[in-house]
């Protein structure tokens, strides 16, 4: 059976999701996964709280976060502790000195794929349930060019998003988490995706609307989330 890792998930320590570690667990379970990266925005706090709730299962939980940069987000994994800075190089370079890799999230949204940025990247996500087919295209192909090893990222904000994407290795056993890292860096893999509904991006907006206290945001929101239910909907019916 593959090594089994599920990718960019996000607890309640993110201002747009609402999922708690209990719910996270068990979906990783449920998946069988045995290495889980819960990173959360600008916080390592979600993940330090689903490895304490998970008690050895998943048995890998390394500490990430993603954080926001002047050049798009970045997600670093591995880490010991928080990271901070504004640019892109300052973020990457931190995670690079605590030991930890990097990973370039949804890279063809709101990123700045420059070579500066380029050159200190681990790792590229070439397939996150919340980008489009063209976007996610685009992303492999980035990949390709510049000989990065890929991952896939549920970019997980609700429970049904929890199942939308996982990294299956091809490896033995895994005894720690600097042999994970080599796996995530060189194992052969594949990726197991599945559709999920578009519900769930104007529903994340909705959380951070009401975590902020954003009524603007809360209407756009409102509206984008009506509207998207009644386009899935016109899809079924043809």
């Amino acid at each position: 059976m593959p090594f089994r890792c599920l990718s960019h998930v996000h607890t309640h320590h993110s201002l747009d999701s609402l999922l708690s570690p209990a719910t996270i667990v068990a979906a990783a379970r449920e998946s069988d996964v045995d290495a889980l990266i819960v990173a959360d925005h600008q916080t390592i706090a979600g993940s330090l709280a689903v490895r304490d709730y998970a008690r050895g299962n998943p048995r890998f939980i390394p500490v990430a976060a993603e954080y926001k940069t002047d050049k798009g987000d970045l997600i670093g994994v591995f880490l010991q502790s928080e990271v901070q800075g504004q640019s892109a190089e300052e973020v990457a370079d931190q995670i690079h000195v605590q030991g930890g890799l990097v990973i370039l999230p949804h890279p063809y949204k709101s990123h700045i794929l420059d070579t500066s940025l380029l050159s200190r990247i681990d790792l590229v996500e070439v397939y996150n349930s919340r980008c489009s087919i063209a976007e996610n295209d685009s992303a492999r192909e980035l990949a390709d060019i510049h000989g990065l090893p890929y991952v896939a990222g549920a970019d997980a904000h609700c429970a049904g998003e929890l199942h939308a994407a996982l990294n299956l290795f091809e490896v033995g056993s895994v005894r720690d988490e600097t042999e994970l890292r080599q796996v995530l860096l060189t194992a052969p893999r594949s990726l197991l995706t599945r559709e999920v509904s578009g519900v769930y991006r104007p529903i994340s907006q909705i959380v951070k609307a009401w975590k902020t206290h954003n009524p603007e945001l809360f209407v756009s929101q409102t509206k984008r989330l009506a509207w998207t239910l009644a386009r899935e909907a016109w899809h079924q019916l043809q």
